[in-house]
């Protein structure tokens, strides 16, 4: 649900970017190139399928997005990275989005924030139905979404460390 709720928001502001002005110097990744900033090994899992990546232009928007799962069992990791450095407003929005919220710890949910070098954002678990999740913004320009079932948030954040955020270009 909260997928499609994202994804709504992105059509939405796509759908009205020729109000805004998105236009920067450099440009954003080819998508080939972005995949490569997700590791093709999670230690323990394996990978589920072929790698997706693709590039998506909208008047003056372009971003890329790539697209990785992994498996153990009936364990599970989703990233999805997306490259918005020509869609600057729509990076904005995926930061807003999550930053607006307070941060909770319960029996049977935390939500809070996670600071990593040129990196914030945001780490919930639901413990009832065993989902763990990571939002990233890494340089002001690359969104990182991790998500797991049936996997616990430490165990998230170990792969998320495979993942080598100080590399990514600025």
């Amino acid at each position: 649900m909260r997928l499609l709720k994202f994804k709504f928001i992105f059509f939405f502001i796509t759908a009205f970017q020729g109000t805004l002005l998105a236009q920067t110097s450099e440009h954003v990744l080819a998508a080939e190139e972005v995949i490569k900033l997700i590791p093709d090994r999670i230690k323990g899992f394996e990978q589920l399928i072929d790698p997706k990546a693709s590039q998506t232009k909208i008047g003056s928007l372009t971003y890329a997005l790539c697209e990785k799962s992994f498996s153990k069992g009936r364990k599970s990791i989703k990233i999805l990275l997306f490259d918005y450095k020509e869609a600057p407003i729509m990076y904005t929005q995926a930061m807003r989005e999550w930053g607006n919220r307070i941060s909770i710890e319960s029996d049977t949910l935390v939500f809070r924030s996670i600071v990593m070098e040129n990196s914030t954002g945001w780490e919930s678990y639901h413990r009832i139905n065993r989902t763990s999740q990571i939002f990233l913004g890494i340089c002001d320009r690359f969104f990182l979404m991790m998500t797991g079932q049936n996997v616990e948030l430490e165990l998230l954040k170990k792969a998320l460390l495979e993942i080598r955020v100080e590399k990514f270009p600025n």
